[in-house]
């Protein structure tokens, strides 16, 4: 029996289900944005529900990855006096019924000058072998992180002795990535946006931010 023998009211059914589990998605949505406005309200932050300029936030991993870029739930505001940004950032790869939504959520703060790249991430088995970084005088160090940017006297510059040992010492700097990228320092994660999390990783940034000498800031 082909699909054509169908009869007319299984079509008027599928059609009906669509529209109410579409629906109950929108209801659901509008629910959440509504909670959301009224978080932001009573925390001071200003709130969009959708905000695609911060899939410009970065030029890396996840922002250079597929397609049908978003930004969702976008939240902009001061947190202990740094410019903060949070928000879901949402990607598609594939197409038709291969397609598959990604979620990150990516947590930033202001930096006072824009600078080059400088990306951190743990090291594993694979980029040990394969992928080329940044090392430093610190074996356990290289051998724990590894360090991306164009410019050499950047990393060196942000990535000093001291810093080094606090890296190794602290398990959320070698649990997470992060990453400077002109205006912003930023830390993310695969999955959705969490508020309780937000400020658990703000203050990661802030932690990372002050380890930075203030001459990495100058213009001269």
């Amino acid at each position: 029996m082909s699909s054509s023998d169908n009869p007319w009211w299984v079509y008027v059914l599928c059609a009906v289900a669509v529209i109410v589990i579409g629906y109950f998605g929108w209801r659901a949505r509008q629910k959440k944005i509504a909670m959301y406005r009224a978080w932001a309200a009573q925390y001071g932050f200003h709130y969009e529900p959708s905000d695609n300029s911060v899939v410009g936030l970065s030029s890396e991993e996840p922002f250079n990855a597929g397609h049908s870029r978003k930004g969702v739930d976008v939240f902009r505001g001061m947190y202990k006096n740094s410019h903060i940004v949070f928000f879901q950032y949402q990607y598609t790869t594939g197409s038709g019924k291969e397609s598959q939504t990604h979620t990150h959520q990516v947590v930033a703060i202001g930096l006072p000058t824009a600078r080059p790249l400088l990306d951190i991430s743990q090291e594993n088995f694979l980029t040990k072998r394969f992928a080329k970084d940044i090392d430093f005088e610190n074996q356990t160090f290289n051998d724990t992180f590894r360090i991306k940017s164009p410019n050499r006297r950047f990393a060196f510059d942000v990535i000093h002795a001291r810093t080094m040992e606090w890296m190794l010492a602290d398990q959320r700097a070698r649990s997470y990535q992060w990453r400077f990228e002109g205006p912003w320092l930023m830390t993310f994660r695969s999955g959705a946006l969490k508020l309780e999390e937000v400020f658990f990783y703000a203050d990661f940034l802030i932690d990372i931010y002050a380890q930075v000498p203030r001459h990495v800031w100058s213009n001269n």
